[in-house]
């Protein structure tokens, strides 16, 4: 029960950042001109409100890899951001026809880094409070 929890709070933090990732590039489609004038279709909101979720909870399957106590930090991330890096590709070539060029490849890579920084960011920031507020109740007790 208590892991269902966390991977429905980790689909929603995938929508909180997949709706932020949604209006920060529908603002650059309209060139921040009139949002006014610019029209999401119901569908295509709602299949990304749906995709945001599932990438947030694969995120949170992905991060798995952290409980393995006898790999070094180093040898987490870089595994973890290849498990990560390789079904994003494959979305995102699903997403346009398996049609690709040179360009909307880096752009693809470029937003993985945003989106892996973004995910990963948040939980070692996290877990960096955590590790602060730890120390604290140690330094009271001690």
């Amino acid at each position: 029960m208590k892991r269902l929890k966390t991977l429905l709070h980790s689909g929603l933090i995938g929508i909180s950042i997949g709706m932020i990732w949604i209006a920060v590039e529908a603002m650059l489609s309209l060139n921040i001109q009139s949002i006014k004038t610019g029209k999401l279709p119901l569908t295509t909101f709602l299949f990304w409100l749906v995709a945001s979720f599932l990438i947030g909870i694969f995120f949170n399957l992905a991060s798995w890899i952290f409980d393995n106590d006898k790999w070094s930090l180093r040898k987490q991330i870089i595994v973890n951001f290849f498990i990560c890096f390789v079904p994003w590709i494959l979305f995102c070539l699903l997403l346009n026809d398996f049609n690709y060029t040179w360009h909307s490849l880096v752009i693809t890579i470029f937003n993985f880094i945003i989106m892996y920084a973004i995910a990963y960011g948040g939980y070692f920031f996290r877990l960096w409070l955590d590790i602060k507020h730890i120390n604290e109740q140690l330094k009271k007790k001690g």
